[in-house]
């Protein structure tokens, strides 16, 4: 049995690279440490439709900013969303691990409140397959550092929609 994880997070987009041409190319999955048993190809973990994992907010292309701030009922054109500082990858790699131990399986929505400094305050879970596995998310979404958002030009508290599915592929 192998545990996945798909993130359900953003909407599919491939925007066309322009100053993120020196950033490293984008990664959308992360593979297997190993492949399963019975086979010698490593499948991948975690799988982001639109947003590269490996990508900090700065190195997002304009089009993957816009599906981003698209999460978001009330902000403006210039203003920013949070996001996590060294991209998502750290994030995703702790709870694939994790979710190795606790075998989830469905739709997880947890909210982290962020303060002006991108620190995180509190999580509100909205929906959770697995309530000790969520407790476990919660802990890694709350000790991640984030790039605050930044309203009118300002670093403000916001929160960090987070939603993902998780699949048990045999």
């Amino acid at each position: 049995m192998r545990l996945t994880i798909t993130v359900l997070a953003f909407a599919v987009s491939y925007g066309t690279a322009s100053a993120q041409d020196a950033a490293p190319p984008a990664r959308y999955s992360i593979k297997q440490a190993s492949p399963s048993t019975g086979i010698n190809i490593s499948r991948n973990d975690v799988t982001s439709g639109a947003t590269p994992i490996n990508r900090r907010y700065s190195e997002l292309t304009r089009e993957q900013q816009a599906i981003l701030k698209s999460r978001y009922e009330a902000i403006a054109e210039n203003d920013e969303p949070p996001f996590p500082v060294d991209g998502l990858e750290p994030l995703f790699a702790a709870l694939s691990k994790g979710q190795q131990k606790f075998a989830a399986r469905g739709v997880m929505e947890i909210h982290v409140a962020l303060d002006d400094k991108g620190d995180a305050k509190a999580a509100q879970v909205f929906q959770s397959p697995d309530a000790e596995f969520t407790k476990f998310a919660a802990a890694v979404l709350m000790l991640t550092k984030y790039k605050s958002g930044v309203c009118a030009g300002v670093p403000c508290a916001m929160s960090f929609p987070f939603l993902m599915t998780f699949n048990v592929r045999r």
